[in-house]
């Protein structure tokens, strides 16, 4: 499951998670963070990968050129219990068509043998530049845009891994925001509980 982890020298955030074994770091922007903070998510614990998917969708959560990689000082055996299963599989992030990058992505249009359009990351959008006529990041496509670039580009064919996005986008992720929040406030009401509960048993005691 992604984390949430602050920046030791400055007041910013960012979240670490597993994907096809790689550790992959997601800057967050300040709204990105906020969103978080409203949900009841605290620095160092773990949340859904729906939520940073939909972070990810509204360009609040990015790879910033980043890439998989491993960061100084990370613990193999922490790492393993803050990736621990989660609900929503790995493959709920959009990757590039051809390498299968997570990395600086982007909706391109692609005129070659065949008139379609799909995914590319930076390395492939260097190597197949000839091919390309449209080229959008990603974080920017919504639904309503990546429709009207097919209509108004007369595409008739997306590659797989558009088409999984676009079934993506077309899910609704706002109940998964109020249920983790109404989640995170029950778990703060029974510890208040917990603890009012305890002190009138120690005040029995005495």
């Amino acid at each position: 499951m992604p984390v949430l982890h602050k920046y030791k020298d400055r007041e910013k955030y960012y979240v670490l998670t597993s994907i096809s074994g790689k550790v992959v770091t997601f800057q967050l922007t300040a709204e990105g963070h906020d969103k978080l903070l409203k949900s009841g998510i605290k620095n160092e614990e773990r949340f859904g990968r729906a939520l940073l998917f939909d972070l990810y969708r509204t360009g609040d959560a990015f790879t910033h050129g980043a890439g998989p990689g491993k960061l100084e000082g990370t613990d193999k055996r922490q790492l393993a219990l803050d990736f621990a299963d989660d609900p929503d599989p790995e493959s709920i992030f959009p990757s590039c068509s051809v390498c299968s990058s997570i990395n600086d992505l982007y909706l391109v249009e692609v005129k070659d043998k065949e008139h379609f359009a799909g995914i590319y990351c930076s390395e492939c959008r260097k190597i197949r530049s000839s091919t390309i006529n449209t080229s959008i990041p990603l974080p920017l496509i919504n639904r309503g845009l990546l429709n009207r670039v097919l209509a108004m580009n007369n595409i008739q064919k997306t590659d797989d891994a558009l088409t999984a996005y676009q079934k993506l986008l077309d899910t609704e992720f706002a109940g998964r925001w109020e249920e983790i929040a109404k989640t995170k406030a029950s778990e703060q009401a029974k510890k208040q509980d917990q603890l009012f509960s305890s002190e009138d048993g120690q005040g029995k005691l005495l």
